[in-house]
């Protein structure tokens, strides 16, 4: 019998890349976007801003009949700059959507899992918080992580945190347009480490692990009969959780001795 899968943010790559996957195994996609219409006719599409709690409750009554054995949420921003030259806005706008609307997903569309049906958050490393001028994005994937394992405690309900690496996609690239005013800000103190972030994040657009290869690991996943609560995906999220492992000094030196040496290199 065929199953029913709810993808959120389905116009991000990894989320497009993954529903590819998923397109022959025996699943009935629906999928909810701010800009539709860009999936084929064998995927049922919906309209959702994940900041807009009217959208979620227009879309709730649509859901009515429907039970879903798999809810996987993509939707996700990430908002750079140096913690001293942050304001409560960008930390506001970086929880409205990530944390939030994580939220609003449980609230409004949990409901309707079946009885073994599961929550899946696309995570990252970055909930390690080890990543120096990404403070908003780190806050928001921790506490995102642990939103989602008090929901299952409460609700017994099953759920999977992924927390992929940085994987080669368009994000990169959003992300640079969306913190364009922070990063190019007048303030000389951070310049160099504002320099290497956008370096490092052209690189990552195209050197990082490769989208396919995490949606494939995304869809092997969502088809498991019993995952795990936690899957990292790439070498680097690999070592991002091995740091929770080590007194928070070392981990914290050695950080600040690798970011000088690749500003060093820049």
């Amino acid at each position: 019998m065929d199953k029913n899968i709810l993808i959120i943010a389905s116009n991000s790559e990894l989320a497009s890349e993954t529903i590819k996957e998923l397109k022959n195994k025996s699943f009935n996609i629906y999928a909810t976007s701010r800009k539709t219409g860009l999936i084929d006719e064998n995927v049922h599409e919906f309209y959702l801003d994940v900041t807009n709690e009217m959208d979620f409750i227009h879309l709730k009554e649509k859901f009515f009949n429907i039970k879903f054995d798999v809810i996987i949420n993509f939707a996700g921003i990430a908002i750079a700059g140096a913690i001293e030259e942050l304001n409560e806005n960008d930390f506001k706008k970086q929880i409205d959507v990530n944390l939030f609307g994580l939220l609003r997903i449980i609230k409004y569309f949990c409901p309707y899992l079946s009885e073994k049906g599961r929550l899946i958050n696309i995570s990252s490393m970055a909930g390690y918080g080890i990543f120096p001028f990404l403070s908003p994005y780190c806050i928001s994937k921790a506490a995102c992580d642990i939103l989602l394992n008090l929901y299952s405690i409460e609700s017994n309900k099953k759920v999977v945190s992924i927390r992929p690496g940085a994987v080669a996609t368009k994000f990169w690239d959003s992300s640079l347009e969306l913190n364009k005013e922070v990063l190019n800000s007048s303030s000389k103190k951070f310049n160099l480490q504002k320099e290497f972030l956008v370096k490092n994040a052209e690189r990552n657009s195209l050197h990082a692990t490769n989208p396919i290869y995490a949606a494939k690991k995304i869809a092997e996943i969502v088809q498991l009969k019993n995952p795990k609560a936690v899957y990292n995906i790439g070498l680097d999220a690999k070592f991002a959780k091995l740091t929770r492992f080590l007194p928070q000094d070392f981990v914290n030196n050695l950080i600040k001795t690798v970011l000088k040496m690749r500003i060093s290199k820049k």
